[in-house]
Order: structure tokens, then sequence, then C-alpha cells
């Protein structure tokens, strides 16, 4: 019988991981460790206004750390106040549940010190709260498009040190207005929690892993491979699995999210949405923006405890981002998301994939594509398996099966301007 070498420290990590589950319940305190992240990057900012996780040091070279400390100086003296950036990954199992503004949040509460606070994550994306800072608060209508992301998903770092300095400058350059405390309109679960206060999903729950327990041999190969993945991470490298496609911030690292996933990061982008709708006017964008939020709530409050209206939660997202572009852009009708993947975002251009339209009628002749897709369409690699899977009580399917009036609309690609009015009339709404 073949023998295999003996399994690294990480899979005693991860034994003792698996096996948690099957015990008693969680404490209701989180774990001595569950901030030490939060209280890592505090103390650095005490010495260092930039800090630059060493996950991403690739991210800005020497000169652009030098540049950022300049712009960093300059700005808080413009603001009277200190001003901190920070560089760092923040998935969705960390203690904000990948929500960039949960974590500054949740940084400025551990440091205790105000201030503007700039974060870019591990996809380039910005995020930035201003604490007690004496401006008026910068909106997405003040920066040019695509200042908040990368213009390349698969190159999160070009141009990051520039678009930061410019986020810096244009607080410092934004009105004067009484310092006040920005709101954070819900928090994420308590660290080590999230199943506890969010049902699991069913593909974790303790039957799999009493399984995958008490499956012997196959069990400890699995966890064997496991253990070499950590290590590799550990040692700098990536394990050798399949690279997976990731086209940019809004999309999952698969294809196939899940309803908590969904439930999560619907309520971050009504969130944001209505956040915005607070202070802009965006006068050609705020009808749709209005009417976008009004059903994207309805969406999300009838479809968030229901595992068969997942589907829903999907249309929930699209909407609320829709509306933010309708206000970021001032326009009356923003474009359709990519209608491969509807949480890729909204689409650049209309393609047609072959292997996508054959024997597929829920989808036009040219599909509306992201970029990342579109590059994919060029190369002729755009297939079945980039089409978002909708989860579901039977497992995940791809949303073109999914009968409802996301399908028959094609997710907007099909009625235009008709799109949003469907929807509201498909939730009985005049």
């Amino acid at each position: 019988m073949k023998r295999f070498p003996a399994a690294p420290a990480a899979l005693a990590l991860a034994l003792s991981g698996l096996a948690a589950p099957l015990g008693t319940a969680a404490a209701d305190e989180p774990p001595p460790h569950a901030y030490h992240r939060l209280d890592r990057v505090s103390a650095a900012l005490a010495k260092d206004p930039l800090f630059v996780d060493p996950d991403v040091a690739r991210a800005l070279g020497e000169a652009d750390r030098a540049r950022l400390r300049s712009a960093v100086a300059a700005t808080a003296k413009r603001l009277g106040t200190p001003a901190y950036v920070v560089v760092l990954p923040n998935p969705d199992t960390s203690e904000s549940q990948g929500r960039d503004d949960a974590f500054l949040f949740m940084l400025h509460d551990r440091s205790r010190r105000d201030g503007l606070y700039v974060m870019a994550d591990a996809h380039g994306w910005l995020e930035s709260e201003a604490f007690n800072v004496p401006r008026r608060t910068p909106s997405p209508l003040d920066e040019e498009p695509g200042e908040a992301g990368p213009a390349d998903g698969e190159r999160p770092f070009d141009g990051l040190a520039g678009r930061i300095a410019r986020r810096l400058d244009g607080y410092a350059a934004a009105p004067s207005a009484s310092p006040t405390l920005p709101r954070l309109y819900s928090s994420p679960d308590p660290f080590g929690q999230e199943n506890t206060l969010t049902p699991a999903e069913p593909e974790i729950k303790a039957p799999l892993l009493t399984g995958l327990l008490l499956a012997g041999p196959a069990g400890a190969a699995v966890l064997y491979w496991l253990g070499l993945g950590v290590l590799a991470l550990r040692r700098g490298r990536r394990p050798r699995f399949p690279n997976r496609h990731k086209p940019g911030r809004h999309a999952p690292a698969r294809t196939s999210p899940g309803t908590r996933w969904l439930r999560r990061h619907g309520s971050g982008e009504l969130e944001a949405l209505r956040r915005l709708l607070l202070t802009e006017g965006a006068e050609r964008g705020r009808p749709y923006a209005v009417s976008a939020y009004d059903a994207a709530q309805i969406l999300y409050d009838d479809a968030k405890d229901d595992d068969t209206k997942a589907v829903d939660l999907v249309g929930a997202i699209v909407l609320a981002r829709q509306g933010r572009i309708a206000l970021a852009r001032n326009v009356a009708s923003p474009p359709s998301p990519c209608l491969v993947n509807p949480l890729h975002g909204g689409s650049v251009v209309h393609w047609r994939v072959p292997k996508l339209a054959k024997g597929n009628d829920a989808l036009p002749k040219k599909l509306p594509l992201c970029e990342s897709c579109r590059r994919l369409a060029e190369r002729g690699a755009l297939g079945d398996r980039h089409l978002l899977r909708i989860p579901g009580p039977e497992g995940h399917r791809p949303h073109t099966l999914v009968p409802g009036v996301w399908r028959d609309t094609a997710w907007g690609a099909r009625g235009g301007k008709t799109f949003l009015p469907r929807v509201m009339r498909y939730l009985g709404v005049d």
C-alpha cells in the first residue's frame, strides 16, 4: 500500500479546525487572536502613516512608497488631522468579512486615532473613511471614472500609487465642513461566529465534516495536500492548483457563490447605494438610482432567508451597483451587467460568443461582456464553465437555466430601458 509522507504541521491545524464544529458550541467571546491583525496594523501606523502588508509588498515599489509618504504628509498638513494609507489583503475570511469599509471602522476603533484612512486591497480597489476630518466627504462624482479600481483586473497594482495620491488630494481639496464621524450601517458578524449568527451553507455542515473525518486514507490524502498548500503559501509560493478566473473586485473567487456570500455582499451593496443617495444629487441619474434601491431592498428582504430565491439576491446586488453607476456617471440608464456573470459588474462591449449562444435560448446573439470576459472571448476561451451558477436546494446551476424575470430580460440586455420597470412589476410594485 502506498504510504504518504508525514503530513506537515499544517495538517494538525487543519484537523483541529475540522473537528471544532463537531464539539461543543463556541464561546460567546471571539478567540484571543481574532483582532491581532488590527492591532498589528494600528501599531505600525503609529510609527509610519503608510502600511503595506508583506503579502502585497509588490503593490508599491520604493519610489511609490516615498511618493505616498510625501502625499500623506502634505494631506495631513492641509487637513489639520492625521492621514493614513493601508495596503493589505482583505479576504472574506478576515475579521471584517472582506468588507474594506468595515475594516477601516474597526481599525479606527482599535487605534483610537481620528483622521483620514485610505485603504487599497489585494485587488487594487480603494476605500476611504474620514473620522472627524474638517472636510466635506468627496463623492465618486468628484473623481474621474475608474479611479476607485484598477483599469485591468489582472494587473491590480498598475497606477496604484497615483490613484491613492489623487484620493488623498481629493479630501485635502474638499470644502471645509464641521468634523463628523461617518456611519457604518451594519457590522460584520463577530469573528469566529459567522456560522452561528448566519446559517452555514449546506456543503459545510457537520455531516460532511463527519464523513470527511471518517473517510480514512482518502481523507488523509486530501489533508496531506492541503498541508502542502499551506506550506507553499507560507513560503511565498502559490500551491500548484489551477488558477481561478478572477475578473475583478465584484466577482466572487468562483462562479458558484453561496447564499451566505450573496446575503453579505447584497447587504453591503445596498448600504453603499443608500449612503450615496444621502449625499448626491446627480439630477439625471438619481431617478434610476432611487428606483433601483427600492427594488433591490425589496428583493433582498424577500430573498435573504429563502434559499430558493438566491437568484433574487444576485438581482439585488446587480441593481444596487447599477444605481451607484447611475449616480457616479449621472446617466439615466446604466449599462447592463456582464451576461456571463452579472456579478462581474457593468458591461463594456457586446460580443458574439458562439460557444455560449449555441443551444442557449436565454442568451441574445451578442452578449454584454465585462472587460475580463471580453479578453477571454477574444482568445476563444469563454465557455459554459464561466457562467454564474446560482445556489439552490439541489445544488448550483447556470443562471441561464433559472426561470424568471432575470432570464427573460437577460439581466437588462433585452428591453433596455424597460428592464427596471419589468423588475418592479415582478415585485408587484407600480
